[in-house]
């Protein structure tokens, strides 16, 4: 039985990429699971956070989540006792989530996000003004990369392993 040949090496850029994608992933793993929730359901907290009482549909439009996603999502999220949902009053057909006071999870966010605050302040300090333009426009052109990448990759919904015969049709 002959062995596979191993894939060749992909590029560093690729490396960096996944190294990065990687860390950020398991971070947010690992501070959903310190308040009891999935990655997926801390950032849609932060979401909250950072832009206040907003539909359900900008939820979905900056998680990428489809909106019955998100209806599961802030079910749990209402239930854990973290969002209040209700009508918006100016118009009866939407769904303005809340965020919810929450000392004890300001307190664990405080002391996960702290340090890591701290560690960033120390890190941009090594660099001067021109190279923290540099690494700003790297993030920003980077970010834009994962979205448009996380939109392509959304459009291919069909195609996940195990859809007999979609697979056959990618790249027509």
């Amino acid at each position: 039985m002959t062995q596979a040949a191993a894939p060749p090496d992909p590029p560093p850029a690729n490396l960096l990429g996944r190294d990065f994608a990687t860390a950020v992933v398991v971070f947010h793993e690992a501070i959903g699971r310190l308040l009891g929730l999935s990655a997926v359901e801390r950032k849609c907290i932060d979401v909250l956070r950072r832009l206040g009482p907003v539909t359900a549909g900008t939820i979905a439009e900056r998680t990428g989540l489809t909106t019955g996603a998100v209806t599961g999502l802030m079910d749990r999220l209402e239930k854990a006792g973290y969002v209040r949902r209700e009508r918006d009053p100016s118009d009866r057909r939407k769904v303005v989530v809340h965020l919810l006071p929450n000392e004890q999870m300001d307190e664990l966010l405080a002391a996960a996000l702290g340090p890591f605050g701290d560690d960033m302040a120390k890190i941009m300090a090594r660099y001067d003004r021109a190279e923290l333009r540099a690494i700003a426009d790297w993030v920003k052109v980077t970010t834009e990369a994962l979205v448009a990448n996380t939109e392509r990759v959304m459009s291919l919904d069909g195609l996940q392993a195990g859809s007999p015969g979609r697979a056959a049709d990618f790249g027509k």
